[in-house]
C-alpha cells in the first residue's frame, strides 16, 4: 500500500510541476520514467502509477477524457509490464520491450485516440507516431536506468 501511495504522489507531482511538457500533442512526460517500474515491482506499482496518472490528469486541458483515457492507458501498459516481468523474468531484452510497448500504447491511446480523434487535434496517425517517439525518451530512461537500479535495491532487501 505504501509503495502505491508513494508512486502515485511522485508521478502526479512530477506531472504537475512540469505541466508545459506533460500535456498535449508535444509532450515528454518526465514522470513516465517511473512507468516501467512494474516490470520489477509488484501489482502495487501498477495501482500507484495508475492512480498517479488519474490525479495528474484532473488538471489536463483534455479534461475528463484524459482522466479516463490517460488513466486506462497507464493501467494497460503497467499491467503488461508487470505481466512480462512475471512471465519471463528480468532480461535486458525485456527492458527494451517494456520501453517500446509503453511508448506504443501511449501513442495509440493519447496520440491517436485522445488528441487525434476525441479532441480533433490533428491526424491520428501522425499524432500516434509523434507521441510514440516522444514517449520513448522517458520510457527508455526508466527502463534502462531506473528499473535496474530499483531491481538492485530490491535484491539487497531494500
Amino acid at each position: 500500500m505504501v509503495t502505491a501511495v508513494v508512486l502515485a504522489a511522485t508521478y502526479a507531482g512530477l506531472v504537475l510541476v512540469l505541466p508545459g511538457v506533460s500535456y498535449g500533442p508535444f509532450q515528454v512526460r518526465i514522470a513516465d520514467v517511473l512507468s516501467p517500474l512494474p516490470y520489477v515491482m509488484g501489482l502495487e506499482s501498477v495501482v500507484g502509477l495508475t492512480l498517479g496518472t488519474l490525479v495528474a490528469n484532473v488538471f489536463s486541458p483534455y479534461g475528463v477524457w484524459d482522466m479516463a483515457i490517460g488513466t486506462l492507458c497507464t493501467f494497460t501498459y503497467t499491467l503488461v509490464d508487470w505481466a512480462i516481468g512475471r512471465l519471463f523474468g528480468y532480461r535486458r531484452l525485456g527492458l527494451m520491450l517494456v520501453a517500446v510497448i509503453n511508448s506504443v500504447v501511449v501513442g495509440l491511446y493519447i496520440g491517436a485516440l485522445l488528441i487525434g480523434v476525441m479532441a480533433g487535434g490533428g491526424d491520428p496517425l501522425t499524432l500516434f507516431l509523434v507521441l510514440t517517439a516522444e514517449s520513448l525518451v522517458p520510457m527508455s530512461i526508466g527502463s534502462f536506468v531506473l528499473v535496474p537500479a530499483i531491481r538492485r535495491y530490491i535484491a539487497r532487501g531494500g
